[in-house]
């Protein structure tokens, strides 16, 4: 029981960070393609 919450714990963190980065990657890449048209 232990085991499976901190199993969860980590892949809800790691899921929030996946979800930043790719908002930040679609962020940069909005930007970049603006400044290339």
């Amino acid at each position: 029981m232990f085991v499976q919450k901190t199993t969860s714990d980590i892949f809800s963190r790691a899921y929030g960070i996946l979800r930043r980065l790719d908002v930040c990657h679609r962020t940069f890449s909005l930007k970049h393609n603006e400044e290339n048209k």
